[in-house]
């Protein structure tokens, strides 16, 4: 129902996620290269942390600045009566929260967030505090914001200016110490994002950057100071 595209490993290709219902577990497509795909639900502990539940919106994005991917599901299941055909399911449901720990996903529990009939999911940095936030639809409510309080992790966005390629830089490939972003606004579930580009860079103060344009023209960056929205105009 929802989907997502990246790089959850750091391996430079993006990778597949596809949200389902409960039962189903969520699919995690892991890209091997030359258009193979291996299905990793299990051994990434996903398919554990999604066998019971029903997910919509979703989305990698580092919470925490360690330079992994973290996810995020908005979940709830489309029959408001399921409870009365499976007591072990549940129509509303808490958002699911999973740390990457290097490719294996832990659960994390999200303070002062209960079950609700979540759907769409979008993320950006709100208040500008270097730490991805999250706006959730709810069906029949009002939506919740996800205000991330962070920690002392350093980080760097990417803001693209295009002037050869598109102007936002939609298509762009970003390599910031060895993780990998791809420009895009695209949301999973009838949601749509902040265009700037995340990467969490841990104890780092600064970082080498590398963005490769839509229009097949190369900029490299050495030394760039962490904690700061850096805009990036194509040459």
């Amino acid at each position: 129902m929802g989907v997502d595209f990246s790089d959850y490993d750091n391996d430079g290709r993006p990778d597949i996620l596809v949200t389902n219902l409960a039962t189903e577990v969520y699919a995690l497509y892991h890209n091997d290269a030359n258009g193979l795909f291996s299905y990793v639900s299990l051994p990434t502990g996903l398919g554990a942390l999604s066998s019971r539940s029903s997910g919509w919106g979703v989305g990698w994005e580092d919470f925490d600045n360690d330079g992994w991917k973290d996810l995020f599901v908005a979940q709830s299941h489309v029959l408001d009566t399921i409870e009365r055909m499976d007591p072990g399911l549940r129509y509303k449901e808490p958002p699911l929260l999973a740390r990457n720990t290097g490719g294996k996903l832990e659960r994390v529990a999200i303070a002062g967030v209960g079950p609700v009939a979540g759907r769409g999911a979008a993320f950006g940095d709100l208040d500008r505090n270097g730490f991805v936030d999250v706006v959730m639809t709810v069906l029949g409510g009002r939506p919740v914001v996800l205000r991330n309080a962070g920690n002392t992790n350093h980080w760097l966005d990417i803001y693209l200016i295009g002037t050869h390629s598109n102007r936002d830089g939609f298509g762009a490939k970003v390599k910031v110490n060895g993780q990998y972003g791809y420009a895009s606004s695209a949301g999973s579930y009838v949601s749509a994002n902040d265009k700037t580009l995340h990467f969490g860079l841990g104890s780092a103060r600064e970082a080498t950057v590398e963005v490769r344009w839509p229009s097949g023209k190369t900029q490299a960056m050495e030394h760039v100071p962490a904690d700061q929205v850096l805009k990036v105009k194509e040459p």
